[in-house]
């Protein structure tokens, strides 16, 4: 078995080519090549944590894996992330365990070159400015994912603290080679946005459809649980809606079930998996003026697909460490 860490993971991984993957694997979700339950989420009160497992198989690169991902709140206090992830590869002839990886930064980075695949698709071709809802390690993924799909030519950046943003602003800007902006308020980033993010822990929205520009993209993916969401009905219902997973949308997102709730959208309102735009059977962007609007909870196959990259490149640059497993 081959063993990866986080920094070797990282050493591995090319924004653009795993675009390009990421694509190839919602191909195959949509069209009925791959095979992914909905994650299952074990809470875990007693130990104050909680447990979740995400499987999933693509025919097309035998790719078989799953990832784990740890939360425990505590850990902030001892130096350590509340939540850590591990990815496993197992051979599709023998179920053999092939490799054990850091899913710690694959999950930050696939889940933003996943919004890239949905920019490409879905975004108008001219986005000169990206407004983004959030300044943690999501908002610094998404900048430089989404700067290598569009000419981007300002970003326009809000935390709550504000704090953080003047830290991303510093951390990032000479990195892009494109202006970041930390503003004040949350409409400040969304009303001058052709392009926006939102990628915030927050538990109740964070914007309105009344601050949306004409024409905007939003890529929204904080929100990953039945009860919190960032997008507010109105903005659900303004927009087309297109999901990485319907059956995990259904099952996870608050941004979507809470709009059906409160009846600002019917259950029907989901236009599109991002895999069958793709694969043109279903319809993306049909004018400049028509808000479009991806849904992202994170699903399995992105993880696998991901690891299944850095797998194939750690063998053909001989990075990793071999442990013996009976």
């Amino acid at each position: 078995m081959l063993a990866l860490s986080e920094k070797e993971v990282r050493g591995l991984l090319d924004i653009e080519e795993l675009i390009d993957v990421l694509e190839q694997a919602h191909l195959q979700f949509s069209t009925g090549r791959a095979v992914m339950p909905v994650r299952l989420v074990v809470p875990l009160p007693q130990i104050k944590g909680r447990l979740t497992s995400m499987p999933a198989y693509l025919s097309e690169g035998n790719s078989l894996g799953m990832k784990v991902v740890t939360y425990f709140q505590d850990n902030p206090g001892q130096g350590l992330p509340a939540i850590l992830a591990t990815i496993a590869l197992y051979s599709t002839e023998t179920g053999k365990l092939l490799v054990l990886m850091d899913g710690s930064y694959i999950t930050a980075i696939r889940t933003a070159c996943a919004s890239a695949v949905a920019t490409k698709a879905l975004a108008n071709p001219e986005t000169p400015v990206l407004g983004v809802l959030g300044a943690g390690t999501q908002a610094r993924a998404h900048i430089r994912a989404l700067c290598k799909v569009r000419k981007i030519t300002r970003v326009k950046v809000y935390s709550q603290s504000g704090k953080s943003a003047e830290l991303l602003k510093k951390e990032l800007e000479s990195e892009v080679g494109i202006e970041i902006e930390p503003v004040s308020t949350a409409i400040e980033a969304v009303r001058v946005a052709n392009l926006l993010a939102t990628v915030t822990t927050a538990k109740d929205p964070i914007l309105s459809a009344d601050w949306l520009k004409p024409g905007v993209h939003i890529n929204a993916v904080g929100s990953h649980r039945p009860d919190i969401r960032e997008i507010d009905g109105a903005t659900i219902k303004r927009a087309k809606l297109v999901v990485d997973s319907r059956e995990a949308i259904k099952s996870e997102c608050g941004d979507i079930l809470l709009a059906i709730r409160e009846g600002a959208i019917a259950e029907d309102h989901v236009t599109a998996e991002i895999g069958e735009v793709l694969a043109g059977s279903k319809p993306g962007r049909v004018s400049t003026e028509e808000i479009t609007l991806y849904k992202s909870v994170g699903i399995a196959l992105q993880d696998v697909a991901t690891a299944q990259l850095v797998y194939r490149k750690a063998l053909d640059h001989k990075v990793g460490t071999i442990v013996e497993v009976n």
